[in-house]
C-alpha cells in the first residue's frame, strides 16, 4: 500500500528525496569505470554492471555494493600503509 500525499510538506519531501537520488546517480557516473568494475567484482556482481546507471541497481544490490566498498576501503588503507616507508600504525600479536 502506498502512502497518500497529504499536503505541501509531503510533496516537498518527495521532491527532496528525488533530488538526492539524482545527485547520487550523477556522482556514480563520475566514478571511474575501473573503480566501478572493482566494486562490482568485490560485491560479486558481473563486472559489466559497472557501466549501468545507479538507478538500475536494486536495494539488495546497492546494499551489497555498499558493504563491498566499505571492506575495500579498509583493505586498501592497510595496503596503502604497507607501501609507505614508515613504521606500521598497528602491531599484530601472534599466538
Amino acid at each position: 500500500m502506498k502512502a497518500a500525499i497529504t499536503g505541501p510538506a509531503a510533496v516537498a519531501a518527495l521532491v527532496a528525496a528525488e533530488s538526492r537520488e539524482n545527485d547520487r546517480a550523477a556522482f556514480w557516473a563520475l566514478v571511474p569505470v575501473p573503480a566501478r568494475v572493482a566494486v562490482m567484482l568485490a560485491a560479486r556482481l558481473p563486472h559489466e554492471r559497472a557501466y549501468d546507471p545507479l538507478t538500475s541497481f536494486t536495494r539488495a544490490e546497492r546494499h551489497a555494493i555498499d558493504l563491498a566498498v566499505g571492506t575495500m576501503i579498509a583493505h586498501l588503507a592497510v595496503a596503502q600503509q604497507c607501501m609507505r616507508d614508515t613504521a606500521p600504525v598497528h602491531t599484530v600479536l601472534l599466538h
